[in-house]
């Protein structure tokens, strides 16, 4: 039961996206042309442009060691699994905190450049490509299919494969350094399963996130 807390726990902090946290630090000021925005900020899926090779690999390499991921996520995910003690044999320490903190890095290191590089055979988009629809639930219907499918280079929605793959054999390839509690089927499967929720919050911070910051911002 420990480990299913702590894994809805931390799929609530993944999904917590870098756009949020950089908001105000990207913003553009009025009058002045956006800067470091990706492709993706500007577009929708009814005009969407295929990620690029630098696309992958900046998608990739921020989700990594990007700004979220080494000084946000990282470290409350460390810092909450470290609370409750989750996995038990690295104990309630500091060195035990290292540990649950280099091991989500290499987690996302191991997930993301499957999907990235292994999606980039046939086209397949990592990054959330916004709806563009109107009304909630259709957005948020787009939001949760688009977990596990994505637009392959036609716009059209297929499934993500690589991103499959990415989220199911990092979790295997983990076992190889995780403990005895936390490498058993049953909690490699979990990991997977809250791999794919993460990615659902995520891509519904993404859809309706910018809709609440503009609004905040014009109050």
């Amino acid at each position: 039961m420990k480990g299913v807390f702590a894994a809805v726990v931390t799929a609530a902090l993944v999904s917590i996206p870098h756009s949020a946290i950089c908001r105000s630090i990207d913003e553009p000021q009025d009058g002045q042309s956006p800067k470091n925005s990706s492709p993706a900020d500007q577009m929708t899926a009814a005009n969407y442009t295929p990620a690029t090779p630098s696309d992958r690999v900046d998608w990739a390499v921020s989700g990594t060691i990007g700004l979220r991921s080494l000084l946000v996520v990282g470290p409350l995910s460390a810092g909450f699994e470290t609370a409750i003690n989750e996995p038990e044999e690295w104990h309630q320490t500091w060195q035990g905190f290292g540990k649950r903190y280099l091991h989500r890095e290499a987690d996302v290191a191991i997930s993301n450049t499957i999907e990235a590089g292994l999606g980039a055979i046939w086209g397949e988009e990592p990054r959330y490509i916004p709806s563009g629809r109107k009304g909630i639930w259709p957005r948020a219907r787009y939001a949760m299919k688009t977990a596990v499918l994505a637009q392959r280079p036609d716009g059209r929605l297929a499934p993500a494969w690589g991103r499959i793959a990415g989220n199911t054999l990092n979790n295997v390839i983990e076992n190889s350094w995780l403990p005895p509690s936390s490498r058993t089927v049953g909690n490699t499967l979990l990991r997977s399963a809250f791999g794919f929720l993460s990615r659902m919050g995520g891509n519904a911070w993404e859809e309706y996130w910018p809709d609440v910051w503009r609004k905040l911002r014009h109050r």
